[in-house]
């Protein structure tokens, strides 16, 4: 990869991470979700401050010319080692779907394995568990995509997404 190509990559995905950061940041109304600096070895996601039933979530933000589920998934559980997290996720740039406003942002994939998923759902309302099913993903299937915007309302308990005075726009 040359240096222009290494330079755009870079650049798409430190705005990748931001434009996740500020998506969170309003859907679960928080301000003290934010980007991570990086660890080495031991890196613990790109995106911290982010909780499931107090219980850490690691966020790795990808922004590739192709979605290689597995080997990001498996980035996102060894970085949740590191946070002795739960719960690894990746969130994926959709190819065709642009970062511009928050109902294009929360189209944005988010991906984990099976068992975080229904382990995830199984502490969340009724109502959310049976509209969320993922699809599968990965050759082996083993993984479960759906979007941004279902992974933020898993993690607000299923309800309304933003500040309570806000739109949605």
């Amino acid at each position: 990869m040359g240096k222009r190509n290494r330079t755009t990559a870079r650049k798409n995905g430190a705005q990748m991470e931001t434009v996740v950061q500020d998506y969170l940041q309003w859907a679960l109304n928080d301000r003290r979700i934010l980007r991570m600096r990086t660890h080495g070895s031991k890196d613990v996601g790109d995106i911290g401050n982010v909780f499931f039933h107090g219980e850490p979530v690691t966020i790795e933000v990808k922004w590739t010319q192709t979605m290689d589920a597995t080997k990001h998934m498996r980035e996102a559980i060894r970085e949740a080692g590191n946070a002795d997290s739960p719960y690894p996720w990746v969130v994926q740039k959709k190819n065709g779907t642009g970062l511009d406003s928050l109902h294009k942002l929360g189209q944005q994939y988010a991906y984990t394995t099976d068992l975080v998923l229904a382990d995830m759902l199984a502490q969340s309302p009724e109502m959310l568990a049976s509209r969320i099913q993922g699809m599968p993903l990965g050759r082996k299937k083993q993984l479960r995509l759906i979007t941004l915007h279902e992974f933020a309302l898993i993690l607000n308990s299923g309800l309304p997404l933003g500040p309570e005075d806000d739109d949605g726009r």
